[in-house]
């Protein structure tokens, strides 16, 4: 089963200023992604390389949104949100985590529409136990979908990410248990951090 790093989520308190401050950052402006329907919120999204990308995330104004999502109104500057992995069978992926001791939720469909008007479908789920703040979620793209580093703006590439956990070793097992590389895991506080190379410049993203 092929599992890898799919893609960053940061989080702001407005879409317009996180594709501000990104481009700020690194010289990069991200693309309009579109709208998640139900949920509230909006993104925008910058190509890592093959395979991989950057989502800017952040309340659609003036729109309801969950207790977890309202805390992004008071976000002022590009934080990491969480990661995500990206596996080819979630079945599969869902039964190897069981057998290494780990529960996951049920997988939940999700779909949103570019404002290209092109439908990108998924399906995700998370670890529910043990309990890990900052492991990723997992996602499989719907076949018919083009996955979204083809077609967002590039200039970026990832050259480090780094997760820290109370529990970091379980995090790595269900990292290790799906084949997951291109991630380091040590023990502390929980955080994530993640090192970007665009063009001349480096530039650090964290969770804190």
């Amino acid at each position: 089963m092929a599992s890898a790093f799919d893609h960053l989520v940061v989080a702001i308190r407005s879409l317009s200023e996180g594709i501000a401050a990104f481009e700020r950052l690194t010289g990069i402006r991200a693309q309009i992604g579109g709208q998640h329907p139900g949920r509230g919120t909006e993104n925008a999204l910058v190509s890592l390389g093959a395979d991989s990308y950057l989502e800017i995330i952040a309340p659609q104004p003036r729109v309801q949104l969950s207790a977890a999502d309202e805390a992004m109104r008071a976000v002022d500057h590009l934080k990491i949100l969480t990661w995500a992995v990206r596996v080819s069978d979630v079945d599969d992926a869902i039964a190897r985590l069981k057998t290494a001791g780990f529960a996951t939720s049920a997988p939940r469909p999700g779909a949103r529409v570019t404002p290209q008007g092109e439908r990108l479908e998924w399906t995700t789920f998370d670890l529910d136990k043990p309990s890990l703040p900052v492991a990723p979620f997992f996602i499989r793209w719907s076949d018919r979908t083009k996955h979204p580093s083809s077609t967002a703006p590039g200039g970026c590439s990832l050259q480090g990410l780094n997760v820290r956990d109370r529990s970091a070793d379980r995090l790595a097992a269900a990292l290790a248990v799906l084949g997951v590389g291109q991630v380091t895991v040590s023990d502390g506080d929980p955080a994530i951090e993640a090192s970007l190379a665009c063009g001349s410049k480096t530039v650090t993203l964290t969770s804190r």
